[in-house]
């Protein structure tokens, strides 16, 4: 079987009169989304609910009950996992725990608190673990209780520790329940090959048997003990390896680490990083291995000390091992993730992914969003980890070339508006891939993400005055005008939920700029600047620049159109000057004015100004509660 939902109602940043419901599947589930969405708190309700395996005791308390707007607390608060996929031997099993919902026996296990004040100040929290829907089954305990630990993987673990030897260390318990180990604990019979037991006591002999040990014996006997000890009560000691306790004291002796690279011969410790990558492979090894416990992994924030490379290999990992059906000798893995890393975000798929956001769950599952399924396939291979931000942006702008990506940020930040400090990405993708990424954010069911998205395609219909500059391309008068129509229609073919288009509003960014009276100076400043002269510096270069715009605007025969054309001709395919470079010139011209935030807006085609203040607009997240 395998969880299938969380419920949680009254818990953390989870109010009672909008509780968390999450959908979870088969396989491998990553939370992703901002600080502060609950993604922690997605992690803690089913540990809460079904506890863990390992050294680390959970209980609800105080803090754990939902803060309201008033700044009241909760009193009472449920948590609920639905589990689905019940095996005819489950069924059998757990029979009295199950329901029957039409035929198909489901189990749901909850935790129901509730919040009471003491007489003499202070707080308790009295806790109910049951099954059934609304917590009104049998309690949950014994044999059910045990089945349903989860082994739970926090973050910046010391994986080191973890993997040394010790008493009930976490090494010798993942051990102690791997089923290979059950022939090992008990000495071979007659003729059979040596078992673990074997192996230890014969090496145990060998060392009670060598001189030196038996000298030291002697000594530590005759010289100290003997004095020490009572006449009734004597004393003696034996130098040993200590195989001769329980099997179990055995496998605390036993650590797990990594060998020294080839061509060395001495131990070497080992990176956090990839003493992390051992330890994760020992709780997978156990928990596919197990058939006595649900194989839940729930992981924070797995990227802690892995490098981007070792992030991407660990999710491939971690992806096939969840996909790997359950087989006679193993268990198919369910894996609930949690990570702000866009590394690991870009490495998984993207039907796997949940967002997280303002304290609700947005699955990404086929069916759940706007995207068709050649979406999904296209997004595998193209969304990276640098548009893999998006994931966890508070605001979008998703541009299709690289002097939007490097303009607007400027632009925002003399408009007073930084992207930075609105927690705004940039999603530079392509003219292809420009609505396939937005309607990652539009969702099948009509809600809208409180995500504002902001898409800034190309009109890309050049002028007339550019015809000399655009071959036998269509311009303005010359196009069909249905031709027309439906390509203007398709650049908002996407608009709806919280995606917004802004089409440019007469050919690209640039021609756009450049046609603004009081811009068109510093495009062709920056173009200057590309091109260089090293006879000129840079000030000479931006000023005659200016003054050369001046003199095409002051031109009565020259429009708008004309004098754009003029600046934007060498940025075009025939004019050899790159439109990334251009970019770079102008923002850092931008970034010199003084103008007021007020002032430059004015200078600004209204489109621009209109998306940033659109993608900067997101709320700041709900303070009510703990994520």
């Amino acid at each position: 079987m395998y969880l299938a939902e969380i419920f949680a109602s009254g818990f953390r940043c989870f109010a009672a009169e909008a509780p968390l419901t999450i959908s979870v599947q088969p396989g491998l589930n990553v939370l992703v989304g901002p600080n502060d969405a609950g993604k922690s708190a997605v992690i803690d309700a089913p540990r809460h609910v079904l506890w863990t395996r390992g050294d680390d005791f959970l209980r609800l308390d105080p803090n754990d009950f939902h803060v309201r707007a008033d700044g009241r607390r909760e009193t009472e608060l449920l948590i609920r996992c639905k589990f689905d996929g019940l095996t005819a031997a489950e069924q059998s099993r757990f029979l009295e725990w199950c329901s029957n919902e039409g035929g198909t026996l489901r189990l749901y296990v909850c935790v129901r608190a509730t919040l009471r004040r003491q007489r003499g100040g202070g707080h308790i929290v009295m806790t109910q673990y049951r099954a059934c829907k609304d917590a009104d089954g049998p309690p949950v305990e014994g044999d059910l209780r045990e089945y349903l630990r989860t082994t739970y993987l926090r973050p910046l673990r010391d994986a080191e520790r973890e993997l040394r030897s010790g008493k009930r260390s976490r090494l010798s318990r993942i051990l102690g329940a791997l089923p290979i180990m059950a022939s090992q604990s008990a000495p071979a019979a007659a003729g059979g090959a040596a078992t673990l037991v074997d192996t230890m006591k014969a090496a145990n002999d060998s060392v009670e048997n060598n001189a030196a040990v038996q000298n030291i014996e002697q000594v530590v006997n005759t010289s100290y003990l003997e004095s020490l000890s009572f006449a009734d009560d004597p004393l003696t000691a034996t130098l040993s390896l200590g195989a001769k306790g329980s099997f179990d004291q055995l496998l605390e002796r036993l650590e797990l680490y990594l060998n020294a690279p080839p061509g060395q011969l001495e131990r070497l410790n080992r990176g956090l990083g990839y003493n992390n990558l051992l330890f994760m492979a020992a709780e997978l090894l156990l928990l596919q291995s197990h058939p006595d416990q649900v194989p839940l992994l729930l992981i924070e924030e797995p990227e802690a000390h892995l490098h981007p490379q070792l992030q991407t290999l660990f999710m491939q990992v971690l992806e096939e091992r969840a996909a790997t059906p359950a087989q006679a000798d193993h268990q198919q893995v369910q894996v609930l993730l949690s990570t702000h890393s866009p590394t690991l975000a870009a490495g998984c798929r993207l039907d796997a992914m949940i967002m997280i956001i303002g304290h609700k769950a947005y699955p990404l599952a086929h069916g759940k969003t706007n995207l068709a399924a050649d979406d999904y396939e296209f997004l595998r291979r193209f969304l990276d980890a640098t548009k893999a931000n998006l994931f966890f942006a508070r605001g979008l702008i998703v541009v299709e070339g690289d002097a939007e990506n490097i303009l607007l940020p400027a632009i925002a930040r003399r408009m007073g508006r930084p992207l930075g400090k609105h927690g705004v990405s940039i999603i530079k993708v392509g003219h292809r891939g420009l609505f396939r990424y937005s309607r990652i954010l539009q969702r099948a069911d009509g809600m809208v993400m409180p995500v504002p998205v902001a898409l800034l395609p190309d009109r890309d219909i050049p002028p007339d005055a550019a015809a000399k500059i655009v071959g036998s391309r269509k311009t303005e008068s010359t196009i069909f005008p249905a031709k027309k129509q439906q390509h203007l229609a398709g650049l908002r073919k996407d608009d709806g939920g919280s995606v917004r288009s802004f089409p440019s509003e007469q050919w690209t960014l640039e021609f756009d700029l450049s046609r603004m009276p009081d811009l068109a100076e510093l495009v062709h400043a920056a173009v200057k600047l590309v091109k260089g002269d090293r006879r000129k510096t840079r000030g000479q270069i931006i000023a005659d620049a200016k003054a050369k715009v001046a003199a095409w605007q002051a031109d009565a025969n020259k429009s708008d159109d004309d004098v754009a054309v003029l600046i934007f001709a060498p940025m075009s395919k025939k004019g050899g000057v790159s439109k990334s470079e251009v970019a770079e010139q102008l923002a850092r011209l931008i970034d010199e004015l003084t103008d007021a935030p007020a002032v430059f807006r004015a200078k600004l085609p209204p489109y621009i100004a209109n998306a940033i203040d659109y993608a900067t607009s997101s709320p700041a997240p709900p303070a009510a509660g703990a994520a």
